[in-house]
């Protein structure tokens, strides 16, 4: 049942969404502020009133990394939305919690809070997000699923460059594997780049053509080499840092808790 929050707002427009939560914070003794990124309208963020409330129904409905649909309304001029009703969908750390699930999960929401732009749709991302959700519930190793979800969101996001061809003699390099020239977003053969730039071997390189090619939980669950692994983890790290100017807080703790497994 649709939990309500708030009576109805006179002059306030309503929209209803499809969303996944992210991040809360708390604002008050008893409201909470929201980021979600919705199908419909990007990432937005918003208040709920009274969700601390010991007998409020709708503090499960907004935990992180919970898919829900919701009404909102909101205000012109105004940067934070008001939450009115909110029906939990699925809860991706549900029963079948564990540490390093729930700190895949919290890497991934905490990527694209910094990569998606607030109130601009970006529905790609929103179902690469599922996905990825989706997939990492039924596995137990992690890493693959990992080096994917970066990967995808580079490039979803302009920020993945194409390292196909060498850009100095334009041989084809995908399939046996090539230096990336971070910068300049180019990539080099082995005679052109002359040992300079980050190594991506042969098959790091074949799992960039797979990651291109295969869902989630098809790439997730073929075998990754661990030198192929950390040179993606190199050029994925490399590259978010670069284009955002920040290191993940969620990152370091994910790291330790998967070299625990």
């Amino acid at each position: 049942m649709p939990v309500l929050l708030t009576p109805p707002v006179l002059h306030m427009p309503t929209h209803e969404a499809e969303a996944v939560v992210l991040r809360q914070y708390s604002l008050s003794d008893s409201d909470l502020i929201i980021i979600m990124i919705t199908r419909e309208y990007g990432k937005i963020r918003a208040t709920a009133p009274g969700a601390k409330k010991p007998k409020s129904r709708l503090g499960a409905c907004l935990e992180p990394l919970t898919r829900i649909r919701l009404e909102y309304s909101s205000r012109e001029g105004r940067d934070l939305v008001q939450i009115r009703q909110a029906e939990l969908v699925h809860s991706y750390l549900g029963n079948n919690r564990s540490l390093e699930k729930m700190c895949v999960f919290s890497y991934f929401a905490e990527i694209v809070n910094e990569i998606v732009q607030d109130n601009q749709a970006n529905y790609t991302l929103y179902r690469l997000l599922l996905a990825a959700l989706d997939s990492g519930e039924q596995m137990t190793r992690f890493l693959p699923l990992v080096r994917y979800f970066e990967i995808w969101c580079l490039r979803l996001s302009g920020l993945f460059p194409n390292y196909a061809y060498c850009s100095n003699c334009g041989k084809c390099v995908k399939d046996e594997g090539f230096f990336a020239w971070l910068e300049a977003g180019q990539s080099r053969c082995w005679e052109c780049a002359q040992g300079r730039g980050l190594r991506i071997g042969k098959e790091a390189a074949g799992a960039l053509e797979a990651i291109a090619k295969l869902s989630p939980g098809q790439f997730g669950s073929k075998p990754l080499g661990k030198e192929a692994a950390q040179e993606l983890e190199r050029l994925s790290q490399r590259l978010l840092e670069m284009h955002l100017e920040k290191r993940f807080k969620s990152y370091r703790i994910m790291t330790e808790a998967l070299q625990e497994m």
